[in-house]
């Protein structure tokens, strides 16, 4: 083999373009020809180096040791043509099943092309059992393009990155495209037209992994949640109309924002997602993703909608009754009555652990209000005050000792600025204490000289004593009258779920960072790591059916090890010929993969053992 340089023309443009060509000498009827071998493109090698580039592919090609010693990035791009070279020309030989010895050079055995299984053969059992292919299929899209789907969802469980980064990943560095058959196309334009083609069947696709999970799990769909998180942007993301400034929930002020909204059931499972601009406000949003929720689901009475105070207005609760739904929201405002808490009933207590539940229940206008008092609560809102109030005093204190040190702020105006903006910076400190600048007295106030001589403080004795008296405490308040207490607590409780699935999208499953600029990117960015949740929620339900509380990042570091690798080693033949043959095999399966797999219901085999042959 060698390396030709060639140039063509644009007709249109005239411009030439210049690309290298690997190709071979072969004798033809006609005489000897020239037959391409694998296109390099524009690979940057300088002429001298043809002949080594072209002989370390073919050293590789054919296991022999090689002389010739390369660059790292052009042993690198030698060793990607040889395997598209292998991939093309390679024989499958016939698994033989019953013993096959044969003579082999035990110095020429050398592990290549190893590729993470374990993880990927567990998705792709959960990805089957919710019947995606079948989905697909129906939809119209092409088997061609199915790979490349599965490869962005299941990427974002895996090793969660860019479509760039899922492209490396998929080709690279994972066996997911020997489970699933390679995509036809595996450019990177085909990995974003995948994502907007996954993007374009959100609603059916939703609707299908409701109805899906509700078969497999007999969820009973009688409570649901609703909440809202948001997400920031890298970038200006300027073709974007819904990136917005607002508040973030991950405090980065300094970036715009796109907001996601969720609702999931009593089990955790995503039943609707509706993507937001950054600056929405969450109350809005609740009758608009209920209407969207109802397509989903089968028709029925008595379910309820939990809530958290952001979104429970009094014309969202309002909403909720007209349309015949029952809710449980944490109270907005002012609670309508006076907070007493005595003879309150304790619910839940652990004294190892520090936990004490309380609550009070009262009944008014056919609405219940519970009045709930937790220590952990307590302890946390009693630690946040003390630190904002450490340092409201201390900054006080610096501002005070100035007044005596040469070089500090000392003019009352500015003093007085000064107590202001701290006043501003800690708002909840301030409410708690009165402060006072102390002019100079033989200065009238307008005097522009007139220095501060002390600043004095202390704290409001009624309205300090008030406010630390509720820390620790909340108002819930419901219309389900025929709930105790200890169940309206618990169904509150569970909104712990949807929290949980906020923060598994933005750690494990890659909703962030987001680089995109553009809105239909940017919107398919964040559904892909809905639909990962969807497949990341199953995988710990069956554990936690088998007794198992792991995490998937701990399973998914626990099945990493389990790996598909092709083994390369030299055999003599009976004629005496030396062959250079590969198997790829699975890697042996640990107790703690097949543990695992056992709960799935898997047999550990992924994928059988192949025996090839490079003919060339």
């Amino acid at each position: 083999m060698f390396i030709k340089k060639v140039r063509k023309r644009n007709g249109r443009t005239q411009k030439i373009y210049e690309y290298l060509q690997l190709v071979e000498s072969v004798r033809t009827d006609k005489g000897p020809r020239q037959r391409l071998v694998l296109n390099l493109g524009n690979l940057d090698l300088a002429p001298a180096q043809y002949p080594a580039f072209a002989r370390r592919i073919e050293d590789i090609l054919t296991g022999q040791r090689s002389l010739v010693e390369l660059e790292q990035r052009l042993e690198r791009s030698a060793r990607e043509a040889a395997r598209k070279i292998f991939t093309k020309q390679s024989e499958e030989l016939q698994e033989k099943q019953a013993a096959d010895f044969q003579t082999v050079d035990v110095n020429s055995l050398e592990p290549e092309s190893p590729r993470s299984l374990g993880p990927e053969y567990l998705c792709h059992s959960v990805w089957k059992a919710l019947g995606m292919k079948e989905f697909f299929e129906k939809q119209g899209v092409s088997a061609n393009v199915t790979p490349l789907l599965q490869a962005l969802v299941v990427g974002r469980l895996v090793d969660p990155g860019s479509e760039r980064y899922t492209k490396q990943w998929a080709e690279k560095r994972s066996a997911l495209y020997e489970l699933t058959a390679a995509p036809l196309r595996n450019s990177l334009n085909s990995y974003y037209r995948a994502g907007d083609a996954l993007y374009g069947l959100k609603e059916p696709l939703e609707e299908h992994l409701c109805r899906t999970e509700k078969e497999l799990f007999s969820l009973s769909e009688t409570l649901f949640f609703l909440d809202l998180t948001n997400s920031y942007f890298e970038g200006e993301a300027a073709g974007n109309p819904k990136a917005a400034r607002g508040r973030s929930k991950e405090k980065r002020s300094d970036c715009k924002l796109v907001t996601l909204g969720l609702i999931v059931d009593e089990s955790g499972f995503a039943k609707y997602s509706e993507l937001f601009p950054g600056n929405q406000h969450e109350a809005d949003t609740l009758a608009g993703m209920i209407r969207c929720l109802e397509k989903h689901l089968q028709p029925g009475c008595d379910r309820t909608v939990v809530i958290d105070a952001g979104i429970a207005t009094e014309e969202n609760l309002k909403w909720l009754k007209d349309n015949h739904y029952h809710y449980v929201a944490v109270n907005r405002g002012k609670a309508p009555f006076e907070k007493e808490f005595s003879g309150m009933e304790v619910i839940k207590e652990d004294a190892a652990e520090g936990v004490k539940i309380e609550v009070k229940r009262f009944v008014q206008d056919q609405e219940v209000y519970l009045l709930c008092r937790s220590e952990k609560k307590i302890q946390k809102e009693q630690s946040m005050r003390n630190r904002v109030e450490q340092l409201f005093t201390e900054r006080l204190e610096y501002y005070r000792a100035g007044l005596t040190v040469p070089r500090r702020t000392k003019r009352y105006e500015k003093v007085v600025e000064l107590v202001g903006k701290l006043k501003e910076k800690y708002p909840r400190a301030a409410k708690l204490y009165e402060v006072e600048v102390v002019p100079e007295a033989d200065k009238p106030a307008m005097d522009k000289s007139l220095r501060a001589v002390d600043v004095v403080w202390k704290k409001k004795e009624g309205t300090y004593d008030r406010e630390t008296a509720g820390e620790g405490s909340y108002v819930l308040r419901t219309d389900r009258l025929d709930l105790g207490n200890e169940e309206i607590w618990g169904i509150y409780t569970m909104l712990v779920h949807i929290e949980y699935a906020f923060m598994c999208m933005k750690s494990s499953l890659g909703l962030r960072p987001n680089f995109h600029q553009k809105e239909k990117r940017v919107d398919t960015h964040m559904f892909i790591s809905v639909v990962a949740y969807h497949l990341l929620h199953v995988i710990e339900s069956r554990l936690r059916a088998g007794g198992d509380r792991r995490k998937w990042p701990t399973v998914c570091n626990v099945l990493r090890t389990h790996e598909r690798m092709t083994i390369g080693y030299r055999v003599k033949e009976e004629d005496g010929s030396i062959v250079h043959k590969y198997v790829r095999v699975n890697s042996r399966l640990e107790p703690e993969h097949l543990e695992i797999y056992r709960m799935f219901g898997l047999s550990g085999v992924p994928l059988p053992r192949r025996r090839l042959a490079y003919n060339r």
